[in-house]
This record gives structure tokens, sequence and C-alpha cells, in this order.
């Protein structure tokens, strides 16, 4: 159980990429995140990262590789490799998990208490919906939601432009928008 309020920010942003738009709906990050966290989760080298949900109609292995992939460099802080494979620098505490089309009561704290792939989710052919959680343990630290309209494919370069504002959400530098004077991230904006 947390302690203390979550942070949930209700926002969009849109990028377009290729003619379809990218759109992260919303933000929660947990009271004990602190943004060094995340530099020490990744600092042997790897962070280990879970896919799970709609196969999107590809190789499980190649959609973590595509996702994976799109993950690289899309962070702040320290270089760091995010994986699905075994590494010897992963923090077994520490973990991303890539959920795609979930189910829509789907809540983050489910994604990291339980086996990603037995939550329930929700295939779609005209969108593709990313909820994704940064996990200590059975805590989930940050978690955003991200959803794209107008393909389904991992192949479509807008895939992994969801992906990279996902993973570049899901990793806040610093806790500033808890500030009554500032109330968003600056890269997300209000509705």
């Amino acid at each position: 159980m947390r302690n203390g309020p979550l942070i949930l920010v209700l926002a969009f942003l849109t990028v377009s990429c290729n003619g379809a738009t990218v759109r992260l709906t919303q933000q929660e990050v947990s009271p004990s995140y602190k943004a060094g966290e995340f530099g020490y989760a990744g600092a042997r080298g790897a962070v280990q990262v879970v896919v799970a949900g709609d196969s999107l109609a590809t190789e499980t292995s190649a959609l973590g590789k595509a996702v994976t992939d799109a993950m690289q460099g899309r962070h702040w802080g320290p270089r760091t490799n995010f994986t699905t494979l075994d590494h010897p620098g992963i923090r077994p505490s520490y973990r991303v998990v890539m959920m795609f089309n979930p189910a829509p009561t789907l809540g983050g704290m489910r994604l990291c208490r339980e086996d990603p792939a037995s939550l329930p989710n929700v295939p779609s052919r005209h969108e593709i919906v990313l909820f994704s959680a940064f996990c200590r343990g059975g805590e989930s630290l940050t978690e955003i939601k991200g959803r794209i309209a107008g393909t389904s494919s991992p192949a479509n370069p807008a895939f992994a432009e969801l992906v990279g504002q996902v993973t570049h959400a899901l990793f806040p530098p610093d806790r500033r928008f808890e500030d009554e004077q500032n109330s968003a991230p600056p890269w997300l904006q209000n509705d």
C-alpha cells in the first residue's frame, strides 16, 4: 500500500508521427519515487523490461526487441540498457512493465504485483494502448498510459514514438510538478 496520496495527472500530449498521433493520457507518481532511484536501478548497466498484453500480431521476442529498441536513450540520467533478456547488471527488485492494450479497468499496482502475462487485455485493430509502470518489487513507483490511433503494428514508426514518449514520462527527473504553482510535469499539458 502506498503512503500518502498519489499524484494523478490527466493530461494530453500529442505528437504526430507519419499521420498517427501519440497521446499520453495519465501519469501517476508515488510519493516514494525518487528520481535517483532510476539511476540506482540501472547503475549496473541494465533494467529488466517485461512486455505483456496483446501481441500486436508479432512474435513475443520480436515485440520485446521492438519495445526495448524504442526505449533506448529516451530517458533522462545515466546510460541504461533496457532489456527483456537475462543480463548480469539487472537489479532483480526493479523492472519496467510495458503492457499493450490492457483492460480499461486495470490498475498500475497490478502490473507490479501480478504476473503481467496473466492480466486481462483487449486487442484492438485501430489503436495501440500502452500502460507502463516502473516497479520496485510489488510497488508501482511511476505509471503512465499512452495511446496511438490509426495503427496496430509495431512496424509503424509511430509505434517507436509511442514507446519513446511513454519511456520519457515514466522516469520524471524531479518532482517539481508537485509544487502548487506548477501542477503538471513540463512534458504534459493539461486538458
